[in-house]
């Protein structure tokens, strides 16, 4: 049974097939059997995939990564020339390299609180207090009779 082999970019390099075959989501190509013929023969499938750190996989399979539902890793590879250096991205630290700036007790006009108020500025809880509540009009028109 036919088996298309996923492999990652250096290997499709190395065989010039990187415009010849599909790449799937993840960067990586999907080769087929007789493309890894250069490698040795294919009784010798499970040893060539460890070289280069590529996998087998079934037509369902590969379907799969194509339409990028399902992505397998891939081995690393035995072989220096086909090994991915992956690069860690060091990770984010918390609060402590940008500490939030926190606003001073008090009150919520941003002056310090010192509970006075700050020149232009209208304090939302003044104007709330003032207005009085309006009431439906239906209330009003029941009140009036």
């Amino acid at each position: 049974m036919a088996r298309y082999i996923k492999v990652n970019p250096k290997v499709a390099q190395y065989l010039h097939l990187e415009s010849d075959r599909n790449r799937v989501k993840d960067g990586n190509y999907l080769l087929w059997q007789a493309d890894i013929l250069p490698f040795g023969r294919l009784t010798e499938l499970p040893e060539i995939l460890e070289r280069i750190g590529g996998i087998a996989l079934l037509a369902g399979e590969a379907r799969q990564e194509q339409d990028g539902t399902v992505i397998h890793e891939l081995p690393e590879a035995t072989d220096e020339a086909f090994k991915i250096v992956v690069v860690k991205q060091p990770e984010k630290e918390t609060d402590t390299d940008n500490p939030e700036v926190e606003q001073p007790a008090g009150d919520s006009a941003g002056n310090g609180g010192t509970g006075e108020a700050v020149e232009g500025a209208e304090s939302e809880k003044g104007s709330e207090e003032t207005a009085e509540p309006t009431q439906p009009e239906e209330e009003q028109t029941d009140k009036n009779e």
